[in-house]
């Protein structure tokens, strides 16, 4: 893995990028013992064959003050599909949701937001970028804003509770695409998550 990089962009010797979620700890929960905790991400990077990047994880049972039990190596959020082929920008959000037990499967609210027509309008624009400009990088931050208001419609009227949304974005051309924070802590009173950009 390459460490920090003093330098204005990640070396052309970089094959693959990945950001992974590596902890997630829950502080309080509404129904002590019977808490389901749903994470979600979007990753967006307008040079993936698919570039919006979607995907939900259920957790049950979970107790307050306790880590979801996720492996020693975290959860991948992202990774480059072809080696190489390195990202200009990344826009992410994670969003850590406390859930009603009768929410419907994780597959079935993926798919709802993929099938948008919205959602495909955003995806074949993204597809056709080239360079990152202001416009591009900002299509880019719309598309993540438009999927996450599609998943908030999919909750709207169930009794579930945003914990924690998190919503940042890297820059090859000013940060290495984040590889030199390291691993980053962020939360609040609800939730706080540890993740992190490494190149190989």
């Amino acid at each position: 893995m390459l460490g920090n990089i003093d330098r204005a962009f990640l070396p052309i010797t970089v094959k693959a990028v990945r950001l992974s979620l590596k902890t997630v700890f829950i502080e309080k929960v509404r129904e002590l013992g019977k808490g389901e905790i749903q994470v979600i991400s979007i990753v967006t990077d307008g040079v993936s064959a698919e570039p919006i990047q979607l995907q939900a994880e259920v957790y049950k049972k979970v107790k307050k003050r306790s880590f979801l039990p996720i492996g020693p190596a975290g959860i991948t959020l992202y990774r480059t599909e072809t080696d190489g082929k390195v990202p200009g920008f990344l826009d992410y959000r994670i969003l850590i949701m406390e859930v009603d037990e009768d929410i419907r499967k994780v597959g079935e609210m993926l798919d709802e937001v993929r099938q948008d027509k919205q959602f495909e309008s955003f995806k074949q624009s993204l597809l056709a970028v080239t360079t990152f400009t202001a416009p591009q990088i900002a299509l880019i931050g719309a598309a993540a804003d438009l999927t996450l208001n599609l998943v908030a419609k999919i909750f709207k009227g169930k009794k579930d509770r945003q914990l924690y949304l998190l919503q940042g974005s890297f820059d090859n051309a000013f940060d290495d695409l984040g590889v030199g924070f390291g691993i980053i802590s962020q939360g609040n009173e609800n939730a706080t998550i540890t993740y992190q950009v490494e190149v190989v």
